[in-house]
């Protein structure tokens, strides 16, 4: 669910530009990305032809993405280092728990950042396009919850909300003018939006770790010299394939971030966290 905050005036670090995302000089992009992370219409496939071939290549291996979701990659070819990419929901009539969704999608991605060490980061108009969330209600739950996210976690991170016209722009500028918003900053209830999944075999398991793995070591040009471990301890730590996708996803992740090559040995500590980040969620 979402809950109301009391809070104080529009804090420091939010700002907003008239411009292409695609262009921003930020830590990290967020995309509207679809749940199979293929390059789609929009912001979505803008953002895939700048990055180039090897976004593609490294969102093939990651699983998809759940409504209200985020995973991260490299930014390849953009400015950007990174991009955290978010599965927006569907308009449906304002009924159907949009509003959360849509709100989870901005405090996964902020969490993203936050995690790895990240100072600034872009958002676009997240569902406001293919997806027909109403702009100016999808405004203010971006601009609440972002407000919500910085005050309650205390983060540093300064946020640019890029509007892709002088229209989008005056909806968030009139946002931001409304005192309102502020008074009424959300936070959301993770835990409300946990999805059950169907145990798989530990055989399928293992597999899909393997496979994923062996696309990681691809895109990189990498080789995990401790492979078999990796794969026996995320097999063991998980109860079904989409499990492990998430599990390889924050590997690939930590990778992509460390810059790393040749021959590696992925740490324990850092296998270890990953699947207590799991079971935490």
């Amino acid at each position: 669910m979402i809950h109301p905050m009391m809070t104080d005036p529009v804090p420091d670090g939010i700002s907003i530009v008239n411009g292409d995302i695609t262009e921003q000089h930020v830590d990290a992009i967020v995309n509207a990305a679809n749940p199979s992370l293929a390059g789609g219409g929009g912001v979505d496939g803008a953002i895939h032809r700048a990055a180039g071939p090897e976004l593609d290549v490294e969102c093939g291996m990651l699983g998809g993405c759940a409504t209200g979701d985020a995973v991260m990659t490299k930014g390849y070819r953009l400015p950007a280092r990174y991009i955290i990419h978010t599965v927006g929901p569907v308009w449906k009539g304002g009924d159907q728990g949009e509003d959360e969704l849509l709100a989870s999608c901005y405090w996964k991605a902020l969490e993203h950042a936050d995690s790895h060490g990240l100072s600034t980061i872009a958002f676009p108009a997240i569902s406001t396009g293919a997806y027909g969330f109403p702009l100016e209600r999808a405004t203010r739950v971006a601009v609440a919850t972002v407000a919500g996210y910085l005050r309650e976690t205390r983060s540093r991170l300064r946020v640019t909300f890029v509007c892709h016209s002088d229209e989008a722009c005056h909806v968030y500028d009139s946002v931001f003018h409304d005192p309102a918003i502020f008074k009424s900053a959300i936070r959301v209830d993770l835990a409300r939006n946990r999805t059950e999944t169907v145990p798989d075999t530990p055989g399928d398991i293992r597999e899909q770790v393997a496979g994923q793995l062996g696309v990681i070591e691809a895109v990189y040009g990498i080789r995990i010299t401790n492979r078999d471990r990796v794969i026996g301890e995320i097999a063991r730590g998980v109860k079904s394939r989409e499990a492990a996708s998430r599990a390889t996803a924050a590997l690939n992740s930590w990778i992509a971030l460390r810059g790393i090559a040749g021959r590696t040995e992925i740490p324990e500590d850092v296998l270890r966290n990953i699947l207590a980040n799991l079971d935490a969620r």
